[in-house]
């Protein structure tokens, strides 16, 4: 696999605070009750939304990928009190939050395996 040039890496904090601020907005903003459908897929959408965040945020700042992780579950508590104390149609979900942090955890697998299969050295088969 191709290490990312330097130049497509100094643009990641930007990506970053691009797509923290409009995941933000879409998780503070008043939606209709929905009925029906398959009941998980919120959390879902939750562990997807913060895989990504996640994804980004460690190649935002490689260095800080730590911080970045407890600042995201930090967050997605934060987003959770948000929702109940400033939104009508939404409310604070531990499971919701719970869904936020697999989401992590599962983003931080995936960067350790990519870090483990690029730094090994690329074998010749005959």
């Amino acid at each position: 696999m191709k290490q990312l040039s330097q130049q497509k890496l100094r643009v990641m904090p930007f990506v970053f605070l691009a797509l923290f601020t409009i995941i933000t907005v879409l998780m503070l903003i008043e939606l209709a009750p929905k009925h029906g459908g398959w009941p998980y897929w919120d959390k879902v959408q939750h562990i997807l939304v913060f895989s990504m965040l996640t994804l980004v945020g460690n190649l935002a700042f490689p260095q800080k990928q730590y911080w970045v992780c407890l600042a995201l579950i930090g967050y997605g508590a934060l987003i959770e009190w948000l929702q109940s104390a400033f939104t009508i149609t939404r409310m604070a979900s531990v499971y919701d939050w719970l869904a936020d942090v697999i989401g992590i955890l599962l983003a931080l697998l995936i960067s350790l395996a990519i870090a483990y299969y690029t730094s090994k050295p690329q074998s010749k088969l005959p």
